[in-house]
């Protein structure tokens, strides 16, 4: 959950706020911001792009236990030196850190304390989806859509099949016997006697 300060916690009980997001994103060596902001922010010395660039970003939802959730950001493809940046070389971004900020801001919009990091995580390939242009042809726009999932999801994710059979197991941990016997199990299912079943009789 976000920790607000003072000034957020008011602003925020006073019903008069607004927000947008601030995002941050490591590609190569260097870090694109973009915000959903309406212009260009100047916030803790950085220069966050406004609207234009970043379209919008799927809902992010904040739990208080663990969550492996994965969130899009869409991103214009009408500029072309961005589009170069999030579409070429993979591994230039794949894995790394993309983070999103709250930003909130009074009625007169001006920005109330310092953002707060709403979500963290790591990127994974970007898909294009461009336009239909229609019946008259001509150029067609689209969008560039980027997942990002949590820190730790998608090695989580990776990870599992690994443990899957009793051979891989073996592998990665050698003597462990604990999957001996489960192919065994999957193919002959042991029938359970409900307690329905053991109460009529």
């Amino acid at each position: 959950m976000m920790d607000l300060d003072a000034a957020q916690q008011a602003l925020f009980a006073s019903g008069a706020v607004g927000i947008c997001h601030l995002i941050e994103l490591d590609i190569g060596n260097n870090t694109l911001r973009f915000t959903t902001f309406n212009a260009d922010l100047v916030v803790g010395g950085n220069s966050y792009l406004f609207g234009g660039e970043l379209i919008d970003v799927s809902p992010i939802k904040q739990s208080t236990d663990s969550d492996t959730q994965a969130i899009e950001l869409s991103l214009t493809i009408a500029n072309s030196a961005l589009l170069a940046k999030i579409s070429g070389n993979v591994e230039d971004y794949r894995g790394h850190e993309a983070r999103v900020y709250l930003q909130p801001f009074d009625s007169q919009f001006r920005l109330v304390g310092p953002p707060r990091q709403y979500f963290f995580g790591e990127m994974d390939p970007v898909s294009i989806k461009r336009d239909d242009p229609g019946m008259q042809g001509g150029s067609a726009g689209g969008t560039a859509v980027l997942p990002v999932m949590r820190t730790g999801l998608s090695r989580s994710r990776n990870q599992d099949p690994l443990r899957l059979t009793d051979a891989q197991q073996k592998s990665d941990f050698p003597g462990d016997r604990g999957f001996e016997g489960l192919r065994k199990l999957l193919e002959n299912p042991v029938l359970w006697i409900s307690k329905r079943f053991q109460e009529y009789q």
